[in-house]
């Protein structure tokens, strides 16, 4: 947890230093300091955003490597199951009888 005010501390100096500098040559330095600490701020803010979303992104990697550890364990499982099903498929359609489509067409109601 330190580490992280740190780090978002130093931005926001960085931001800071850089906004000073440039801001000074063309202005008051009330108001360089007023405009560096809206970058002060601004940057520590945003490092704080920056650091969730990043964490946000480890945990979404991590558990779709996870997900594809899992499938590859059920994809045998997968694989008995669609051969239990195309047997389950072969014994029904060899009961099933067609209806002609010109039965159907000329309104006729045979049964086969």
């Amino acid at each position: 947890m330190v580490l992280n005010w740190k780090v978002n501390t130093m931005m926001g100096l960085t931001a800071f230093l850089l906004t000073y500098l440039f801001s000074f040559t063309n202005n008051t330095w009330q108001t360089s300091v007023f405009r560096a600490s809206i970058g002060f701020v601004i940057f520590f803010l945003l490092g704080y955003i920056l650091r969730v979303v990043l964490y946000q992104m480890s945990l979404k990697k991590s558990s779709s490597q996870i997900e594809n550890q899992n499938t590859g364990e059920a994809s045998y499982l997968n694989q008995d199951l669609e051969k239990l099903g195309e047997a389950v498929i072969e014994e029904e359609s060899s009961s099933f009888q067609q209806i002609p489509l010109t039965a159907l067409h000329n309104g006729e109601n045979k049964e086969i």
